[in-house]
């Protein structure tokens, strides 16, 4: 265990990069403001310079100018002729510029002829110094990287958000490793009910947009309403089922098929992307232009077989997909809030397209039967339309500030798992274990547990008896996060992780 954090340690305090024993040793320091990297050859060894890359910047991002170089040699090597090579010994590149430095470095060597040894050329060979410090962990595949998340013994977890009463039960020795897991459910979020509201809300009010609601008596009439009540009600409940079954369709298709909404979310230029999106479908509800599917698709009622009980159902979907300019960004809007709540551990979100159909379908059974459950269109339908551009443009505004927030220099990968490092080597030194909040800006439910339960002063007092680390997962797909997130089980965020190294 030891020997992990120590390599990832070596990040920070570190000043230079060793690999002792290895037949080429590089280092790089600063010395007097000016880069000096230096490598030291073993016997036997020799580095072929056509094979050396380097990729220089100082803390301007320029290319620092060479001051000296070491002497070249060159041999005339049986397989590729004259060579250029540094020959065993130790020899430095200075470089002038403004500190800290960032080095990328990439050899190859070989291995003269000895008795009984062949020459051979060894593989390429890639390393990355940051500021006169080695950054070993920029290969994330690396087997220390693995090695360093293995080490660890993970007691509990759990995905989703939490009261502060589960909360407190997560930390106590009662709670087990199989219910802290079962933790991300639909029920995790406390304002489920009000999702569930104001969808079926949301679903209903699109009844209420001009481009539905002086169609009703047309629709109406195509499903076959006003024979008699029985009729009526038995084909307004297929309709409305029709719209809720096409909504539900589409928003699981939308949320599965997003599986990495998680990590694009986690890119600014995704989120302004997205914040212009919701400005465009915002310019369509308010009338700047007509966002208007229903010409892609043209169905004749007298042609679907099975009777007007199949006709209403089949007709409900087709009217719910092709509803026209007033749903359709409703609709991209609440399937897109689905896929962002899914990424982040909500089970529920799938099933808000559903719900959005069935709000949408709500009335027209009753209405099937003869009963006036909605109003005759007037000027209030733009009123409506209004009110849905309001929250669609809220939205917008969101995803602005989230790109804003997530631009180039907020986050550094490597200084969280440092972090964790560091947290593992006071814990073993004073025989606690870690909690590990797993956590991202994008995150509201996240931002909404720090506000609240972890900032509770039961809680802080409960922590005490832990080695609390804060770790911001921001970009969940960066090769230095991901397989801390696959070894470790994190579906989603807020996730907390009892551990021990």
């Amino acid at each position: 265990m030891k020997r992990y954090l120590y390599i990832v340690l070596f990040v920070v305090l570190s000043c230079f990069v060793s690999a002792a024993g290895a037949p080429f040793e590089w280092k790089a320091e600063t010395v007097n403001g000016q880069l000096a990297v230096t490598v030291r050859i073993s016997e036997g060894y020799y580095l072929n310079l056509d094979s050396l890359l380097t990729e220089i910047k100082d803390a301007q991002g320029k290319l620092p100018p060479v001051v000296s170089l070491p002497p070249k040699q060159e041999i005339n090597d049986p397989e590729t002729g004259k060579t250029l090579i540094l020959p065993q010994g130790t020899w430095r590149w200075v470089y002038g510029g403004t500190p800290p430095y960032q080095v990328k470095i990439s050899f190859q060597g070989c291995r003269k002829a000895a008795p009984g040894e062949p020459a051979v050329c060894l593989m390429p060979e890639e390393l990355t110094l940051a500021g006169g410090a080695p950054a070993p962990l920029a290969a994330a595949e690396s087997a220390s990287v693995k090695e360093f998340y293995r080490s660890w013994k993970v007691v509990k977890r759990y995905a989703g958000t939490m009261t502060k009463e589960e909360f407190l039960h997560f930390l106590s020795e009662k709670s087990s490793e199989k219910e802290s897991r079962s933790g991300n459910n639909m029920f995790a979020d406390t304002a489920l009910w009000l999702v569930v509201l104001l969808t079926l809300l949301g679903g209903l009010g699109l009844n209420l947009t001009p481009c539905v609601l002086p169609m009703i008596p047309i629709n109406l009439a195509i499903i076959g309403a006003g024979e008699s009540k029985s009729a009526g009600l038995r084909r307004g409940v297929l309709y409305g089922a029709g719209m809720a079954v096409a909504y539900g369709i589409l928003g699981a298709v939308v949320v599965y098929t997003g599986g990495s909404f998680g990590a694009l979310n986690s890119s600014s230029w995704f989120n302004f992307g997205v914040a212009v999106l919701f400005v465009v479908l915002a310019a369509a509800m308010l009338g700047a232009f007509n966002l208007d599917f229903s010409r892609f698709c043209n169905v004749n009622p007298g042609k679907i077989k099975g009777g007007r009980e199949a006709a209403a159902f089949v007709m409900g979907g087709v009217a719910a997909l092709l509803a026209g300019a007033c749903v359709a960004p409703v609709v991209v809007s609440v399937m897109i809030f689905a896929a962002a709540l899914y990424a982040q551990g909500n089970q529920f979100a799938p099933f808000m397209g559903l719900l959005l159909g069935i709000g949408m379908g709500l009335p027209w059974p009753f209405a099937a039967m003869g009963m006036a459950v909605l109003p005759k269109p007037g000027r209030f339908m733009v009123t409506v339309k209004y009110i849905f551009a309001i929250f669609i443009i809220a939205g917008a505004v969101y995803y602005a500030w989230l790109g804003w927030s997530l631009m180039p220099g907020n986050f550094s990968p490597r200084a969280e798992i440092t972090k964790l490092a560091e947290a593992g080597s006071r814990a073993k030194t004073q025989k606690k274990a870690v909690v590990v909040d797993f956590y991202a800006t994008w995150c509201k439910n996240c931002m909404v547990m720090k506000r609240t339960v972890l900032k509770d002063p039961e809680v802080r007092k409960a922590l005490e008896k832990y080695e609390f680390v804060e770790f911001q997962a921001e970009k969940p797909g960066d090769p230095l996060i991901a397989p801390l997130l696959k070894l470790w089980n994190i579906p989603g965020f807020p996730a907390f992780v009892i551990a021990e190294p």
